[in-house]
């Protein structure tokens, strides 16, 4: 059966319509090139973001913060909030990666699918975008900042502040955490010309 034209409209809706082709990936990392990573820790509430600037084994902080809502704010009103606020960030400070904590698991349904809810919010605002996007663990987040995977908030906190070479006090975990994801991909992309690195999501 045919679709009428209508319902041919809505299917190019859906499968993006004209939207761009995104950029094919890129060679595995050459550290001769200036990167510059956004990293993302991703909630409702509070999302922690923190961008890294990378050059051969030299990485330096260019700014980091969080995204918040209050907890009077509806579902639909803290999923735009975020998405905004991701877009904003992309816009002023054009980072050419981006790398989100991997799927958290819950037993509580609710935890989780308020947490799938952001995390949908902030990849669908990357794609858009067409800012490539990759995810690692937070174990091994911590295994590549402190050389152990049961690190503790504070104990990233305080690597992040030595490997970047600046005061963590007054920031929130949030920020420090996304920027130890920034610090995670910059390490893995340096290890054998970025083998072990995630394929983009």
């Amino acid at each position: 059966m045919r679709c009428s034209r209508q319902f041919q409209s809505l299917a190019a809706l859906a499968t993006g319509g004209t939207r761009k082709k995104p950029p094919a990936p890129r060679a595995r990392f050459d550290p001769s090139r200036p990167v510059r990573l956004l990293g993302i820790d991703g909630a409702l509430r509070t999302t922690g973001f923190g961008l890294v600037d990378c050059q051969g084994n030299r990485m330096t902080a260019v700014d980091c913060g969080v995204i918040t809502t209050t907890a009077k704010q509806p579902l639909s009103e803290c999923l735009r909030r975020l998405a905004g606020g991701i877009r904003e960030l992309v816009k002023t400070y054009a980072p050419d990666e981006a790398i989100i904590e991997g799927a958290f698991f819950s037993r509580n349904v609710h935890t989780a699918m308020m947490l799938g809810s952001a995390r949908g919010a902030v990849i669908a605002a990357l794609a858009e975008l067409q800012i490539p996007m990759y995810e690692y663990a937070p174990r091994r987040v911590k295994q590549s900042v402190c050389g152990f995977g049961n690190a503790s908030k504070p104990q990233v906190a305080l690597l992040v502040a030595q490997l970047l070479r600046i005061q963590v006090e007054n920031l929130q975990d949030d920020a420090t955490d996304a920027l130890a994801l920034a610090i995670c991909h910059a390490y893995t992309c340096r290890v054998a010309g970025g083998l072990g690195v995630p394929d983009a999501l």
